[in-house]
């Protein structure tokens, strides 16, 4: 009797997504209760977990199916999980403010859409075109004749 070998794919875009928000939450949460969230360096940290995010989730993709994926496919996967990411990180990060109780923060809304739309979408973007240009296999610069 021979069993049919059925691969079970799993959609790695909110997986992936959940991960980077979830770590960006705890780090910005650490640093805010050392005092450290002023530091310059904390939001390119918080940018660099997206990019890093992104690009592994693309590659972890392009894995799963065996390198046999279209640029356009690994790009899609970085998209909708740059979307992901950035759409729990702001819910997040709105709780965390009103939360926190500093409503009167006048930055706080640049910050949110400056930082946390603008920078992490585009460097979401960014991940997933590198990833998708840079990891795909047996690429060719022209059409067969």
């Amino acid at each position: 009797m021979q069993t049919a070998n059925r691969h079970h794919h799993v959609n790695l875009a909110p997986v992936y997504g959940i991960i980077i928000a979830v770590v960006s939450i705890v780090f910005t949460v650490i640093f805010y209760f050392t005092d450290m969230a002023g530091a310059l360096w904390t939001g390119y940290f918080g940018n660099l977990l997206m990019f890093l995010g992104v690009l592994f989730s693309v590659i972890h993709y392009n894995s799963q199916h065996h390198e046999k994926t279209s640029t356009w496919a690994m790009f899609a996967m970085g998209l909708r999980t740059t979307l992901w990411a950035v759409f729990i990180v702001t819910l997040l990060t709105i709780a965390l403010h009103f939360i926190s109780g500093a409503q009167n923060q006048d930055n706080f809304w640049i910050y949110l859409f400056g930082n946390v739309f603008f920078t992490n979408g585009i460097l979401g973007l960014l991940a997933a075109a590198l990833a998708a240009m840079v990891f795909k296999r047996n690429q060719t610069t022209m059409k067969p004749k």
